[in-house]
């Protein structure tokens, strides 16, 4: 595991807090000694203008609150062999949407770290973790991020996290699965392989799982079928669930996906182009799905039996 190192330069006579201002980066006081001086570096720390974030690791107060100054600090602190890891990998990654409050970074099990920033979490390792770059660290791919981060996660953001990555090709269910084979431990392990298996038969977020396996499940609804898709005017559509008996598309409305007037607007061209196929769609809130499963099941049942052809 190699992580890449490159240095900003200041120009001729930028002095130290200027300079710092201007970059994220987080560096060694080695570096910051050889760029201007030990003095500089002292002066910088009594006026405020450089915080130590890690035992000689540096970075200019203005950044120093900032993800990835703090990744980088992690990573510098250390060392070269060290890769982000677990909850921290995933935001990198893109498919963990809030920064997690703790920067997690891998080494070998091998390995003794000293006065360890409390921001900083350490995964020591038996096993020889494959990295990928993210920008200039070294990072764990998606699937063995997703094994040390899922068991840490809420149950919705872990599902979301899954779903997401599966759906954007970051990983795949081949590739979790392996992964969950291969580590030696994972927390959450039986709960990873549902969600994995949930998310490779369509779910592609945390309220359609949720609303496939808590709330539409038992006999009046093993007829559904999950992620249909249907064109209509040219346009296709993913239907989360649809019953072909009655005509009736199933929709999930997480507030992310359906807030705005823009996707407000996309949502009913949507529904009066499924209806001119004589599909009807019923959608149903996250927050109804939560709060208050039975109504929803009792609802969709209700619109069932309306427009079933015996009725």
């Amino acid at each position: 595991m190699v992580t890449l190192r490159a240095l900003n330069i200041p120009t001729p006579g930028q002095d130290l807090a200027t300079w710092l201002r201007a970059t994220w980066q987080a560096y060694s006081a080695a570096e910051l000694e050889a760029i201007f001086s030990r003095r500089q570096l002292r002066a910088g720390l009594e006026a405020g203008h450089v915080t130590r974030l890690a035992p000689n690791v540096y970075a200019g107060s203005t950044h120093a609150a900032s993800f990835q100054t703090r990744v980088d600090a992690a990573i510098l602190w250390a060392g070269p062999s060290s890769a982000v890891g677990g909850l921290a990998a995933l935001y990198l990654h893109g498919v963990l949407d809030q920064e997690p409050p703790r920067i997690e970074v891998v080494v070998w099990h091998e390995r003794r770290m000293r006065a360890r920033p409390g921001w900083v979490r350490v995964r020591r390792v038996t096993y020889d973790a494959p990295v990928q770059h993210v920008g200039r660290w070294s990072v764990v791919p998606t699937e063995i991020a997703i094994c040390q981060g899922f068991g840490e996660c809420a149950p919705d953001v872990g599902v979301s996290v899954v779903a997401r990555s599966m759906a954007t090709g970051r990983a795949s269910s081949t590739a979790i699965v392996e992964a969950v084979d291969t580590l030696p431990r994972v927390k959450g392990r039986r709960a990873l392989l549902r969600t994995v298996a949930q998310c490779a038969a369509g779910a592609e977020s945390y309220l359609e799982w949720h609303a496939a396996q808590r709330v539409f499940v038992g006999k009046p609804f093993d007829r559904l079928v999950r992620q249909h898709r249907v064109v209509a005017h040219g346009r296709e559509y993913r239907l989360d669930m649809y019953d072909q008996e009655t005509r009736v598309a199933v929709e999930t409305d997480g507030a992310s996906f359906h807030s705005g007037t823009d996707l407000w607007q996309r949502d009913l061209r949507r529904d009066a182009d499924l209806a001119s196929l004589g599909i009807q769609t019923v959608r149903f809130s996250y927050r109804d799905l939560h709060d208050r499963p039975q109504w929803c099941r009792e609802r969709l049942l209700a619109i069932l039996a309306s427009r079933s052809p015996a009725a």
